[in-house]
């Protein structure tokens, strides 16, 4: 008999959700630069392409966050975390994630009060393509919600002494034998 899988929480599934649009992002990014690749060498023009491009890999970037910090994807100074005992791996666990939440929520708030502000005085892009900023903003508000909500759970699954799902993830990693780049 197997052992039953584990259901996916909500937080896991809204990070997967702003994965697959990051992703999506991504895909994006290449059909527009292969459009605009096309539109030189043929009489179509294609205005705006490199703001779409720009704006497209930013989502991406944020979008990403919150999965890329809860599989153990964000930099982290593990050496240092091995080379002290368990009771001070805890201490600096909980010290370094708390900082990182405050990090988070700083940056959480920050892009949303600047996204907020464009929506209120209707600031708009300046590029070929003329449309509101709060939109593409937006992806980075999400994204950054996104990384607090992980950076959140991690601290309280340390905090409750339980393994942090980064942890978890480097050891699986490591117990398949995959002892490619460690952070």
């Amino acid at each position: 008999m197997e052992a039953p899988i584990p259901r996916k929480r909500w937080l896991d599934r809204l990070l997967d959700l702003f994965a697959a649009l990051g992703a999506l992002c991504i895909l994006a990014v290449c059909i527009v630069m292969i459009a605009m690749s096309i539109s030189r060498e043929t009489l179509i023009v294609l205005k705006g392409g490199d703001d779409i491009v720009a704006w497209l890999c930013a989502a991406s970037a944020f979008l990403i966050l919150g999965q890329t910090f809860q599989h153990g994807g964000i930099v982290r100074v593990e050496m240092l975390l091995e080379a002290v005992g368990p009771k001070r791996r805890w201490v600096l666990e909980v010290l370094s994630l708390s900082i990182c939440l405050v990090f988070a929520a700083y940056a959480a708030w920050a892009l949303g009060a600047f996204a907020w502000q464009s929506w209120e005085i209707n600031d708009v892009s300046q590029g070929q393509i003329v449309i509101p900023l709060w939109i593409p903003q937006s992806f980075a508000v999400l994204g950054a919600l996104g990384f607090l909500l992980a950076v959140a759970d991690e601290w309280l699954r340390v905090v409750r002494r339980q393994k942090p799902r980064y942890q978890l993830a480097q050891e699986a990693k490591l117990a398949a034998g995959d002892f490619g780049e460690t952070v």
